[in-house]
């Protein structure tokens, strides 16, 4: 859909503008690359 992320960002459908972490861990880390300390509202499940 035109305005959406992956049709604004992506260049092919092997490469879109989107990313899903493998684990908390590795969110936690792949969050720190952007986002500083108290930017990210905590979520729980």
């Amino acid at each position: 859909l035109a305005g959406t992320l992956r049709a604004d960002y992506a260049d092919s459908l092997t490469e879109n503008g989107t990313h899903g972490s493998d684990s908390v861990e590795s969110a936690a880390r792949e969050i720190a690359y952007f986002f500083g300390e108290g930017e990210v509202c905590p979520r729980t499940r």
